[in-house]
């Protein structure tokens, strides 16, 4: 299989783009997450192939394989041991987090978060008339890392803490250590863990990610960690 392109410059103006169309052409947009490189060319084959049936029904829920093979990644990548059942796909992270707060809180709960943190997390308690909480992060040489003396404080009478792990922006990975503390404290208050996991693949410098429930079945009985758009290890509830 060819290498993949990240050296070729598409104009992206074109078409409609979020991206590209809101500001004028002088200037060089980087506030999303929108990466200008062409789609993996087995991708736009599967979507090829796909078209080459006329008719575009209703989706179903996916099928079983897919399921089974990001099973077996969860395992493979990170030593995470889930069902095939457990996976639910979503249209997105933010719309996945967001429902999982409707499911598990209330209005007026006290909703946790670290800050700074990706907009849509900021602004997920006032969706659900939370109260929400901030923790910010610590400053350390290589970045950032958990207050965990405050977001113990915080958590106290909170009821769900939503993580995003790694970090946006600041891009920190989460370290086994830092996850054990978070989880210990969320498990103290009975705090709900939602985690946003989404670049759990965008990671560098050696780095490992854990996804927090996989840290011991104790921890992801409470948990709802998002992963690539797709919760799992739901809890018992939503099982």
């Amino acid at each position: 299989m060819a290498a993949h392109d990240f050296d070729t410059v598409l104009d992206r103006r074109q078409v409609p783009t979020s991206k590209w169309d809101r500001y004028p052409e002088d200037v060089l947009p980087m506030w999303v997450a929108d990466m200008d490189f062409p789609v993996a060319e087995p991708i736009a084959a599967a979507l090829r192939d796909r078209l080459d049936h006329p008719v575009f029904g209703y989706g179903g829920p996916g099928p079983a394989t897919l399921r089974d093979v990001i099973a077996a990644d969860m395992q493979d990548l990170y030593g995470w041991s889930i069902s095939p059942a457990d996976i639910v796909f979503l249209p997105g992270v933010v719309p996945g987090f967001n429902q999982a707060l409707k499911a598990f809180t209330d209005p007026s709960d006290r909703l946790v978060v670290e800050t700074p943190v990706y907009p849509p997390i900021l602004a997920a308690a006032g969706n659900w008339g939370l109260t929400r909480v901030d923790v910010p992060v610590r400053p350390i040489s290589e970045g950032s890392a958990v207050d965990i003396d405050r977001l113990t404080g915080a958590l106290a009478d909170a009821k769900a803490f939503l993580l995003c792990n790694p970090h946006n922006p600041t891009g920190k990975v989460r370290t086994r250590a830092e996850l054990e503390a978070i989880a210990k404290a969320c498990l103290a208050s009975g705090a709900v863990i939602i985690s946003d996991e989404i670049h759990c693949d965008v990671i560098y410098g050696g780095n490992q990610h854990v996804p927090i429930a996989a840290l011991s079945p104790e921890i992801a009985m409470p948990s709802f960690p998002t992963l690539s758009c797709a919760f799992a290890s739901p809890p018992p509830a939503l099982a």
